[in-house]
């Protein structure tokens, strides 16, 4: 039987967490996946870190990069979908996150239960005191249960969202906590047929500049009326800390505007190149 799921890990520039991302797959509930990096540049640390990360998954990591010319999001991951036609489930995170040891299952799970299907998953965002302490050697103590350190980033008020770190698959008690809803894409948390990655065409390259991306993507999800569900407290990830850039206003008004679009349901520069 073939694999089922190819996790896509998009990164630029961040090899340790790029190395605390990959040792949490490392203890997966689920183990029916490939892994493959996207690599938005050429990083010696990142070629360096996942030739020590290749005895973990023997056979099964994969790394794809272009050269560094600017935010390139959107044609690097298109590079890796291309060759992903074999997998039924693409799982996105990105490289500055680490997953719970049940999120390839919880993600295999929902696509079980539904055809054409995107998936959409939230994060903890931990704060910068934790963020700090945590290690390649020591992850798989956090991806498992809430550690006390956690509880004390968390009482300390510098890591959010205490109530996504517990695993809730009850569908009533996700209703009752308000956990069952999720209204738009996260790129760092997300899983999508791999049929579907096709028909809308995957990223839309013409997004070069930081955000907009995830979202043209959900927007053609939407219009092609494939199923789509999002849960907290579910599919568990864990985002370390860095300081965030924020869209422009103009990013914000181009999506929004994207929004209102019911026709859009492929893009023209995607996985395959198309004339107007």
């Amino acid at each position: 039987m073939s694999t089922q799921a190819a996790i896509v890990i998009t990164t630029y520039k961040s090899a340790r967490e790029l190395g605390i991302c990959l040792r949490s797959f490392t203890n997966q509930t689920c183990e029916d996946f490939d892994i493959f990096i996207a690599e938005d540049g050429e990083d010696p640390e990142i070629a360096q870190k996942i030739t020590q990360s290749l005895d973990f998954f023997p056979g099964r990591l994969h790394h794809a990069s272009h050269p560094d010319k600017g935010y390139r999001k959107a044609k690097i991951n298109n590079d890796v979908f291309r060759d992903l036609d074999k997998y039924a489930v693409i799982i996105c995170v990105d490289g500055d996150t680490f997953q719970h040891h049940n999120f390839v299952e919880d993600h295999l799970r929902m696509h079980a239960k539904h055809n054409r299907l995107l998936f959409m998953g939230r994060r903890i965002d931990l704060g910068p005191n934790i963020t700090s302490t945590i290690t390649e050697e020591n992850v798989l103590s956090f991806n498992q249960r809430p550690t006390w350190k956690l509880l004390q980033s968390i009482m300390g008020g510098e890591t959010k969202n205490l109530s996504r770190a517990f695993r809730m698959q009850n569908t009533l008690i996700q209703k009752l906590f308000k956990r069952h809803k999720v209204m738009d894409l996260l790129g760092s948390n997300y899983s999508i047929s791999t049929d579907l990655m096709f028909e809308v065409n995957g990223y839309d390259e013409d997004y070069q500049s930081y955000w907009g991306e995830d979202g043209d993507l959900f927007v053609r999800v939407r219009n092609s009326g494939a199923t789509i569900k999002g849960m907290k407290s579910y599919a568990i990830q864990y985002h370390l800390f860095h300081k965030r850039r924020e869209p422009t206003k103009t990013h914000k008004e181009k999506y929004f505007e994207l929004l209102n679009d019911y026709s859009y349901r492929r893009c023209q520069n995607g996985i395959t190149k198309e004339a107007d």
